[in-house]
């Protein structure tokens, strides 16, 4: 242990002086006190004076470094795939039989050298105290969070292992992301590899959103192997399995993907549940992935949007593609061409519209006396470069942001604030500094005080002042201003990142502005309007006053009803500062209704409704032929080894091979500061009483 010196800027001059004085002061307290002896006067004055320059030497600080080399026992990260399909007998591979030997194969509680941790790969990652826990239940497998479980934790360990079939049911391909890992990842690979006689409902798609009196596209893709010749039927039923529509399909080859549709009127509102059944035929290997589900959030009406522009600009042009797309969107477009003449024949009456977007301004207000209820509705103003300093009557105060600066800057984006404090925040993942730039000034500031900023520009890759995109609330209005231009360029870019960045970036920023503000007290809000059996049901509440403060001391009760059974009431767990929590992992498929009634004493504060549905999912059943390819890919590019299930003879053996297992010498470095020390302030009062007893011993003051 070394001494490095003292954590204070006193010069050593002051040091001196301030310890000589503290022996000085010890002295002259006993300097006239001949009543007793010299020598216990003495050592009163030691020990006063060692008590005061001990509690000095504390207040400057020291410490003192040590460093030890340390022998620690190799530690690997397990990672245990927990998904149905590793449950299923199929060919040598017999499901949970095959998988427990594996385990006990390895022998993993048998090695007390080795510091093992475990994790399942499923839907999501967590750890597990031991393989004991596992239930092969999942319904998805996402390996992309496995993959990033060890990019997080590859520090505290010397090598990953990963047991799985390599099948992904959900998320990205983890083959490039694995490379960025750097420790090796063995892959032990279980399952089976033969393609067996079976029809499977491979993917189904449909818009999650809906509205009713309209016509919704169900699209199925069936897969199928060794029924060449073979006709099938296909079904779409409803949530009570009555039949909506039946197909007929013929299979014309031994292997095969055919696609069908179905055309679903939707009648009545509410979260609505479908399935796509296959009726059984002989011969398949199994009939328990001939169906799937899909869910329908299903609308009284659509969003009816107006979109006008005053300028010419390929902006305008992008806009109105994103809202084209989106089926639950009814747009309406007005281009200017001066005066009150627009190239649509027809002006529309804005009463009924949800949300009023308006690219550019006129030059005068004549001829628009139509946008007088601009009051009433939730604005969207984006501004262009021939137009952005006009301020026009009724229309001014649609623009939340002055931009009058004469020069034009190509300007990079900058959040003004977190991903989760606004929702049009909510963004996919994208490198700002490389972003492609837009175009303003760089005086764009903000001429609503309470208006909220939500991205600054940067300039040569330093954030500025200005504001490119503002919103703001008051009562039941919602205003956004876009002070930027050149957006378009993000949309036609060649990089998809870029592409569906500024897609969502005007979707939210739509979605949120057409809203209506939530005034409620009591919010709750399920974590998923639709859960996998597998899932913890979680449904979270935020609960305020009649103050809008958070309100920590109500009793939420919570009434969940089943779409079939009994009804059951909870009260929510209170888990303070306002928010409330409900928590099941023991629900059946279906769809479940509840409403929430908050109380304080005997004040009722607020209530709400809502739905969600729970659905059996067959993702882990469609694909059962195991990807070595996968598996082989993820250790190959980490320098791991891919190992069989029934081939494990030599897997220890390869791993000390390649030094996974020897022990390893660290070297633990560490600073001790004797303030952080209970020790030396006991020490400080042993002296202290020390003095205090020899004091009343003599009979001093």
């Amino acid at each position: 242990m070394e001494f490095q010196g003292f954590q204070n800027s006193l010069p050593l001059f002051l040091i001196i002086s301030i310890a000589a004085s503290l022996v000085a002061i010890a002295f002259y307290a006993y300097r006239n006190l001949n009543s007793i002896p010299t020598l216990p006067r003495t050592g009163l004055i030691f020990v006063r004076s060692l008590a005061l320059l001990l509690i000095f030497l504390l207040f400057l600080n020291p410490y003192y470094f040590s460093s030890e080399t340390v022998s620690k026992n190799p530690r690997l990260l397990f990672l245990l795939d927990d998904s149905e399909s590793l449950g299923i007998n199929k060919g040598d591979y017999k499901g949970t039989e095959s998988y427990l030997n594996v385990l006990t194969q390895l022998n993993l509680s048998d090695f007390q050298d080795i510091d093992v941790e475990f994790f399942t790969l499923g839907s999501s990652s967590k750890q597990i105290q031991s393989p004991d826990s596992l239930k092969l239940k999942d319904a998805e497998t996402n390996f992309a969070n496995a993959i990033s479980q060890i990019q997080e934790l590859e520090d505290n360990f010397d090598a990953s292992v990963l047991l799985s079939d390599g099948i992904i049911t959900y998320g990205r391909n983890p083959s490039i992301q694995a490379s960025e890992i750097s420790i090796p990842l063995y892959t032990i690979a279980l399952g089976d590899t033969t393609n067996v006689r079976d029809i499977t409902v491979n993917n189904i798609v449909s818009n999650p959103n809906g509205f009713t009196d309209t016509k919704h596209i169900v699209e199925v893709e069936i897969a199928q192997n060794g029924f060449a010749d073979q006709r099938i039927n296909v079904e779409l039923r409803d949530s009570e399995n009555r039949i909506i529509d039946s197909k007929s399909i013929e299979f014309n080859s031994t292997e095969s993907v055919t696609n069908t549709s179905f055309e679903l009127e939707l009648t009545e509102a509410g979260l609505q549940q479908y399935s796509v059944k296959i009726q059984p035929i002989e011969g398949e290997w199994s009939t328990d992935n001939n169906s799937g589900v899909i869910s329908i959030d299903v609308s009284d009406s659509k969003t009816r949007i107006i979109h006008i522009a005053f300028e010419v600009h390929p902006d305008v042009k992008m806009i109105r593609s994103i809202l084209s797309e989106d089926q639950n969107i009814e747009l309406s477009t007005l281009t200017w061409l001066g005066g009150s003449r627009f190239i649509e024949n027809e002006i529309p009456d804005l009463i009924g519209f949800d949300l009023l977007i308006i690219h550019g301004l006129p030059s005068n207000s004549s001829g628009i006396e139509f946008i007088s209820e601009i009051n009433t509705l939730p604005t969207v103003y984006l501004q262009l470069p021939k137009t952005r300093t006009i301020n026009t009557g009724t229309l001014s105060e649609i623009n939340l942001l002055d931009n009058s600066g004469n020069q034009l800057f190509q300007l990079s984006l900058f959040p003004a604030a977190e991903s989760n404090e606004h929702p049009v925040l909510e963004l996919p993942e994208i490198g700002f500094q490389t972003i492609s730039p837009v175009i303003s000034s760089l005086r764009s500031v903000a001429s609503y005080p309470d208006a909220i900023d939500l991205f600054k520009s940067g300039f040569q890759g330093i954030e500025t002042p200005n504001t490119i995109i503002s919103v703001y609330e008051r009562g039941l209005i919602r205003r956004a201003t876009i002070s930027a231009w050149g957006w378009y360029r993000l949309y036609q870019s060649p990089l998809e990142t870029e592409r569906m960045f500024v897609t969502q970036l005007f979707n939210n920023i739509i979605t949120w502005t057409a809203n209506d503000p939530d005034e409620r007290r009591m919010k709750i809000i399920p974590s998923k309007s639709v859960f996998n059996l597998s899932d913890q049901v979680i449904i979270n509440g935020n609960l305020n006053n009649e103050s809008g403060e958070p309100e920590s001391e109500a009793t939420i009760e919570f009434t969940l009803t089943p779409q079939n059974g009994d009804e059951q009431t909870v009260n929510m767990s209170n888990e303070g500062n306002g928010v409330y929590k409900f928590e099941s992992s023991s629900l059946s498929p279906g769809l479940y209704s509840y409403s929430a009634i908050a109380r304080k004493g005997g004040r009722e504060i607020d209530t709400q409704t809502g739905e969600f549905l729970i659905q059996d999912s067959n993702s882990e059943l469609i694909n059962t032929v195991r990807n070595d390819e996968l598996l082989m890919t993820l250790s190959n590019e980490t320098g791991g080894r891919f190992f069989e299930y029934d081939n494990l003879d030599t897997f220890w053996t390869q791993l000390n091979n390649d030094d996974i297992l020897q022990k390893k010498e660290e070297l633990v470095e560490s600073y001790i500061f004797p303030v952080r020390s209970a020790f030396w302030f006991m020490l400080v009062l042993i002296l202290l009483g020390t003095e205090w007893f020899g004091r009343k011993y003599y009979s001093l003051p």
